[in-house]
């Protein structure tokens, strides 16, 4: 196991779930991939990523070396970059992961701003949800990631460190001439009867417990009718008066012409907005990057600063 390529290629596979995927963001070719996975197997005499599933996955054994491999990968990674800081390095590469509606929002005007300041670094950006995000800037393989929600006070023990940048809040989103629209602010009744869009897929069940708990004290429970992955899909059942949907404000970009956003009294919950790295990663650009993100981020999230 001294052949990092080995470890990087497993924990590749196993993130990616394709040894395509995989052999495409390590730049190898996919027998390549293959090979290195196999010797690990034949070194251990364990299986370690079952190929019959699609996507393939790490087996148990596979799952507990894959962590494993993200901490030394991360701390190679970590060694590298304190090397070229204190070489005094301007160059280089800063890798930044993004979930979506960032994405969409606030991240492409920082990274515009940071490359006019500093054009000989190169920014290399990857869609992430925060897990997921998470887990790469675990393994180094990212340096810093903009997230939500993941993070909660004991952030700072779990060997990360952040910025807050600001607070996404939940709003009810109605099409543009729904009954309700001509008011400023609505009430958990005032939503009774209506139908609702909603993610298929929601890791750890948050979202539809959010929507759950918001309703029970009004008496009712939501009638999920749609379910959709994608925000823009749920925008669009909205504007065709399909149903509502309460999302982050981020999730509906503006100019809005077809659906209305309204503040709802007792939706608290907002999502807090990060930038976040690995503690003890000196990568030179990571204090500009996250100025940036900062300044783009005051027009767009609550409470930013």
């Amino acid at each position: 196991m001294y052949d990092l390529r080995r470890l990087r290629a497993l924990h590749a596979v196993a993130e990616r779930g394709s040894f395509s995927e995989a052999a495409l963001a390590l730049g190898y070719a996919q027998s390549v991939v293959s090979h290195h996975v196999a010797a690990l197997e034949q070194e251990f005499e364990l299986t370690l990523i079952d190929r019959a599933t699609r996507p393939v996955r790490p087996t148990e054994a596979g799952e507990r070396l894959r962590e494993h491999a993200a901490l030394v990968l991360g701390q190679v990674a970590t060694a590298e970059e304190e090397m070229r800081a204190f070489a005094g390095l301007r160059t280089g590469t800063i890798r930044v992961g993004a979930f979506l509606t960032a994405c969409t929002s606030f991240v492409p005007p920082a990274l515009a701003r940071f490359e006019a300041a500093h054009p000989d670094v190169k920014i290399e950006l990857e869609q992430l949800e925060p897990a997921q995000a998470v887990r790469r800037l675990r393994a180094g393989e990212v340096d810093l990631a903009v997230t939500w929600e993941v993070f909660g006070a004991d952030s700072e023990d779990a060997g990360f460190e952040r910025l807050f940048l600001g607070d996404d809040p939940y709003r009810i989103v109605l099409p543009a001439m729904h009954r309700l629209a001509r008011r400023r602010r609505l009430g958990v009744a005032d939503l009774a009867g209506e139908r609702f869009n909603g993610p298929a897929i929601d890791p750890g069940g948050r979202y539809r417990q959010m929507l759950e708990s918001l309703f029970a004290d009004a008496g009712f429970s939501p009638d999920v009718a749609y379910l959709v992955s994608d925000v823009s899909v749920g925008r669009a059942f909205v504007a065709a008066g399909l149903c509502v949907a309460v999302m982050p404000e981020l999730a509906v970009p503006e100019p809005r012409p077809d659906v209305v956003l309204r503040p709802v009294d007792g939706l608290d919950p907002a999502r807090s907005v990060h930038a976040v790295w690995l503690r003890g990663r000196r990568v030179p650009a990571i204090p500009a990057m996250t100025r940036e993100l900062a300044k783009a981020a005051e027009s767009r999230l609550e409470g930013a600063h």
